[in-house]
């Protein structure tokens, strides 16, 4: 049976009655943005061959699913889904993929009941979901590649903003190429922004922005110098001065020998 993508509810019900349950104590799930997250809840009872569960956020669907038949709320619209076998098991939980920042809040699960067009919803669980965003000190050595993470599909721009106070500035931005003076240094990558041959300029905070313009992900980046190739140049010296040690041991062998030869001799 095709899925429904539309704004309404997949079933139109009569609820009169919102019961609460065990189940329903509030839990605390995190994560990071663009990851997976399961919410997890199991069903308070199975006398339903074909349980019809709701996951609800600040009253608005997240998702529906009564058998095969499933509804996906605007903005999960390919993100949100309770697998109809584990929910014909009693596992109700709900998978969310390439997890949003918007996507925080308070979720509740509802086991729908009742034989009749008149419904009773009754609660299996409370989630505090909190999505994190990215934080990340980075250090790179001039002449080297500095590697931005996107981290997901959400984002849409990168931001720089210089080490002294100043304006924000726009980099990079999906799709579009970049300005012709940085042309010859930004190339994209699947999943990260690559700036060629970091110099002192490139230190600061980076900023990589979804289509809302929050933060997905923050960089402070330290630009430091190439170390010195100094163990290359001690094993130089210590091998010159094996060498020359070695070379007088030999000298100090020879004038032995040719003392003791002329001893013998006198």
């Amino acid at each position: 049976m095709a899925n429904h993508t539309s704004n309404l509810p997949l079933f139109l019900w009569i609820v009169i009655q919102v019961c609460s349950s065990a189940h329903g104590s509030l839990v605390s799930k995190s994560c990071n943005v663009g990851q997976s997250a399961v919410l997890p809840c199991l069903l308070s009872s199975l006398d339903q061959a074909a349980p019809y569960i709701q996951w609800l956020s600040t009253a608005e669907t997240v998702f529906e699913r009564m058998g095969s038949e499933k509804f996906q709320g605007q903005g999960y619209e390919g993100r949100a889904n309770v697998p109809q076998g584990m929910l014909e098991q009693g596992n109700c939980s709900l998978f969310l993929e390439d997890v949003r920042l918007t996507d925080s809040g308070v979720y509740e699960s509802y086991l729908v009941v009742g034989d009749t067009r008149v419904k009773s919803k009754v609660l299996q669980q409370s989630i505090q979901f909190i999505v994190r965003d990215y934080k990340i000190k980075e250090t790179v050595e001039r002449g080297k590649d500095l590697v931005l993470e996107l981290h997901t599909p959400q984002a849409r721009q990168v931001v720089f903003q210089s080490g002294r106070p100043a304006q924000w500035e726009v980099l990079w931005k999906k799709g579009q190429e970049p300005h012709p003076s940085l042309s010859h240094r930004i190339r994209e990558e699947e999943g990260r922004v690559v700036f060629r041959n970091a110099g002192s300029d490139d230190e600061g905070t980076y900023r990589v922005l979804d289509e809302h313009g929050l933060a997905l992900s923050t960089v402070k980046v330290t630009v430091t110098e190439p170390m010195p190739e100094r163990a290359e140049t001690v094993w130089q010296i210590n091998d010159d001065s094996h060498s020359a040690a070695s070379s007088l041991s030999c000298q100090a062998l020879t004038l032995l020998h040719l003392c003791a030869l002329m001893h013998y001799f006198i």
